[in-house]
């Protein structure tokens, strides 16, 4: 829903104005395992469309990562999630994305990175840099 709204100049606008800087970002996509897809895929096909094409900006700091979902309007603020209350943390890179796999305060949460695309073109260069500095984390 964000991709139709949104451009990468506003999207860009926004980080910077939060946080100061464009390199500890990435755009990301709600991501199912497959038990929970295929439950929401058989309750309603609508729901599941929906769904799994919710489109997030992930920050990563210090402090820990911050989401903001991208939808009709980018004036929301940022949900947090401190390092410390995220127990689990796996990133998979595959061919032409990645998939980050986190549980915050006992409920799994996945993103896909996407690596192709207008507005997820700069998610392979960050995400390189990220790894450096392994997420920001303290």
């Amino acid at each position: 829903m964000g991709l139709l709204f949104n451009d990468n100049n506003e999207i860009n606008e926004k980080i910077n104005n939060e946080f100061g800087n464009l390199d500890n970002h990435l755009l990301a996509i709600k991501h199912n395992d497959i038990k929970t897809g295929l439950a929401k895929l058989i309750a309603s096909n609508l729901f599941y469309t929906l769904d799994s094409n919710r489109t997030f900006i992930l920050y990563f700091s210090n402090k820990g990562i911050h989401e903001e979902e991208i939808s009709n309007s980018l004036k929301r603020n940022f949900l947090f999630m401190p390092w410390n209350e995220i127990s689990s943390f796996d990133i998979k890179v595959k061919n032409n994305k990645a998939i980050i796999e986190l549980v915050h305060i006992g409920k799994r949460i996945g993103y896909e990175i996407p690596f192709n695309g207008t507005i997820f073109e700069i998610n392979k260069d960050n995400l390189k840099k990220l790894e450096a500095k392994n997420w920001n984390k303290i």
